[in-house]
């Protein structure tokens, strides 16, 4: 069957490409075709289900890759623009505090059925249950091969996401399409992910949510920073200060090489000499136990588990019997517990795809693919991870508006 516009991929960037071009088509006839049985599944789990649509603050410096890109999308699809275009597709949106956009429903879904209910009132063809297997140059045209049917198209979107999140539909599969034509592509990691540490003491803590300043240092020397929650689990850490940070630990996994390390400090508001003051009041209360020093300041597991890291035994002791040396072992535990890192929990734990096509492949006033005339590509798919906070979205669909715009223009 023959089309004008093909998109493939049915995510954020393909559902949102195919609603552009419906409103620029002009009787022309577009399909979107996607691999799993339903659109939109990975868009359904951002921000928990609540979808973390945008950011007000988003710019250049929130993209990691090739953020020359993420700013020519940027200049061409504000932030305000994106706003504006869910409110006319019937998605009311809510600015928080820090930036963040959301729905003001706070529902992934309704994100969703926005976009595919608009994209099939535009008259555009969607087809699920599909998985493209090649592209192939067919006169001027593109023949897009799948597993029981072919299609052609004067022009081609490539929207297939990245290999983040597996459960949820992501695969490194797609990047064949544009690999196997000649592009390049930057070698894939994980981003937005849990980090593995050495498990001696966390497992001890799992399941304890903990306010902290984190500190990753790559050879001695600071790699990432961030302050918030950090959930201690079976395997490490997680929790957003972690994820948000967690790209340089993705990046040294896949080099292995140096020794990174993480550092909690479980107390960031407090200096050190006020709380090793603190904790040798605490050494004066009359009939209490190592076991019960830190309750009240810390969770009293991590308190415990703090004094095991710190030697500080048996929990059984009267804390009348802690000499300065150890008050100060305890305190330094507690404002820098080092952890050393063994990697992350991989794609089946990432929000987001570091690495894949790369950016001297891409025109980025037009999201063309340069040695590929008639063919685009946008979303996570390039090479061009955001941070965590809703990034990543705004350059899905920026991007799917670049491109949506060039093929119209290019008609």
């Amino acid at each position: 069957m023959s089309y004008d516009v093909l998109v493939i991929g049915g995510g954020a960037a393909g559902l949102a490409a195919s609603v552009f071009l419906g409103r620029a088509g002009q009787g022309r006839r577009i399909l979107l075709i996607e691999k799993a049985p339903r659109v939109g599944k990975k868009l359904m789990a951002t921000g928990n289900g609540t979808c973390n649509l945008t950011n007000v603050k988003a710019s250049a410096a929130d993209y990691h890759g090739a953020p020359r890109l993420a700013q020519a999308a940027l200049e061409a699809f504000s932030v305000a623009e994106t706003i504006d275009f869910f409110t006319s597709i019937g998605v009311d949106c809510a600015v928080r505090e820090d930036g963040k956009v959301y729905p003001l429903s706070e529902q992934a879904g309704a994100v969703l059925d926005a976009l595919r209910l608009e994209a099939q009132a535009l008259g555009v063809e969607i087809i699920c249950d599909c998985k493209v297997t090649a592209l192939k140059k067919q006169g001027n045209d593109w023949c897009v091969m799948c597993d029981n049917a072919k299609y052609v198209a004067e022009q081609v979107l490539v929207t297939v996401g990245g290999a983040a999140a597996p459960a949820l539909g992501g695969s490194a599969e797609g990047y064949r399409l544009l690999t196997d034509l000649g592009c390049e592509k930057k070698p894939l990691f994980p981003s937005i992910v849990q980090i593995r540490t050495a498990t001696d003491y966390v497992r001890a803590v799992k399941g304890i949510r903990v306010d902290a300043a984190l500190t990753l240092r790559m050879d001695g020397r600071v790699a990432a920073q961030s302050r918030g929650e950090v959930l201690f689990a079976d395997y490490g850490l997680s929790g957003p200060a972690v994820m948000f940070i967690s790209r340089p630990v993705a990046d040294w996994e896949r080099q292995k090489r140096g020794e990174m390390v993480a550092c909690l400090d479980l107390l960031p508001d407090w200096d050190s000499d006020t709380l090793c003051a603190r904790i040798r009041q605490r050494s004066e209360l009359k009939g209490r136990t190592l076991e019960d020093l830190l309750t009240g300041l810390l969770h009293k597991r991590v308190g415990q588990t703090i004094l095991r890291v710190a030697e500080v035994l048996p929990l059984t002791r009267e804390v009348e019997t802690l000499t300065e040396d150890e008050l100060k072992r305890i305190t330094r535990t507690i404002k820098n517990w080092k952890l050393p890192v063994t990697g992350t929990q991989g794609f089946g734990g990432a929000q987001v795809t570091a690495g894949g096509i790369a950016a001297t492949e891409i025109d980025p006033s037009t999201f063309a693919i340069k040695r590929l005339p008639g063919v685009y590509a946008a979303g996570e798919v390039l090479d061009v991870d955001g941070d965590c906070g809703g990034f990543n979205l705004q350059f899905a669909w920026s991007s799917a508006y670049v491109a949506a715009q060039a093929i119209q223009n290019n008609r």
